[in-house]
């Protein structure tokens, strides 16, 4: 592991874990927020992908998927982990090759991206039973919840859509296209607008959530930055998207939706989230096998720590 003095200090501004999904070391790195060390890692079947913590929590959830393509086997799943001991006590279906999902807020259901497929499931986590199969766009991706639990967003890559989905009713009730190959989506705060990123097309699509429509399309790094994972501060003020082919961070403003920063990181980050009071930000950078932890205020790289082979997702507790 390597830190810079700095960035424990910065860290230490907020107590909670990190959790870190390494697609090739089929593992998982828990890191202590505050001091920046690792406290465990976490051995898991299957390449880890999509990683989130439920919302009080006490578990992580993760995406994990086989080498078998257009198969679904014992190692598509989703699982939980119990964060106290590290061990795997929850087994999710969710299709073949889930890659992306989300939580709702109360944390009762999962929706997740069946990548091989052209569908969404609905997943009841007291159950463990899919309760609906959801026909989305091409190749989905992303997927996110608004903050009250109402829509579900889910990217498609190929189809370079969005579908949204009524989460009361569990139905497809509109699809509207943005710019070529979207990947990640994320919901500000207060649930009025969402973001998009679009790989190929290289930019940020904002979405007016009241309209379905896109508002703004915003280039980042020339569009050569090839930008996948996003993560919006806690007061909706700033949107961090990691751009995998130019090694950054783009900072984008969102009152006027205009690039307002640029942080250099590892090598090709994909995953990014933001610490819970916004000051802390952080990359898994893939080819460096580490993540970045970047102070937000001072917009720069204040250490990193050193986690499994090929980090793909991160996220923050609670």
């Amino acid at each position: 592991m390597t830190l810079f003095a700095t960035a424990t200090n910065a860290a230490a501004q907020h107590r909670s874990l990190i959790a870190v999904s390494n697609e090739l070391g089929h593992t998982i790195t828990l890191i202590d927020g505050a001091t920046l060390r690792v406290l465990n890692t976490i051995a898991v079947p299957q390449r880890p992908r999509g990683i989130a913590f439920s919302p009080d929590g006490t578990r992580l959830f993760v995406a994990l998927s086989d080498a078998r393509k257009t198969v679904q086997t014992s190692g598509d799943a989703i699982v939980s982990i119990d964060v106290g001991s590290g061990r795997i006590n929850g087994v999710y279906p969710a299709g073949s090759d889930p890659e992306r999902f989300a939580i709702t807020p109360d944390g009762k259901r999962l929706y997740a991206a069946n990548e091989d497929g052209s569908w969404t499931s609905a997943t009841d986590i007291a159950t463990r039973k899919i309760v609906a199969t959801l026909i989305v766009g091409i190749e989905p991706e992303g997927v996110a919840v608004s903050p009250d639990g109402r829509w579900v967003y889910v990217t498609a890559e190929t189809s370079n859509s969005v579908s949204v989905i009524d989460a009361k009713a569990n139905k497809v009730v509109a699809n509207f296209l943005v710019d070529v190959r979207p990947r990640a989506v994320a919901f500000s705060p207060d649930g009025k607008r969402a973001y998009v990123t679009a790989e190929i097309g290289g930019t940020l699509s904002v979405i007016d959530t009241k309209s379905r429509t896109v508002i703004r399309t915003i280039p980042l790094e020339g569009r050569q930055g090839k930008p996948v994972g996003l993560a919006v501060s806690p007061d909706g003020k700033r949107i961090y998207v990691a751009n995998g082919n130019a090694n950054t961070v783009s900072v984008v403003g969102a009152e006027k939706g205009v690039v307002i920063g640029r942080i250099p990181v590892g090598k090709r980050p994909w995953g990014i989230a933001v610490s819970n009071d916004g000051r802390i930000v952080y990359t898994a950078d893939g080819l460096s096998d580490a993540i970045s932890v970047i102070d937000a205020r001072a917009g720069r790289v204040i250490g990193s720590v050193k986690v499994g082979r090929q980090p793909w997702g991160v996220a923050v507790s609670p």
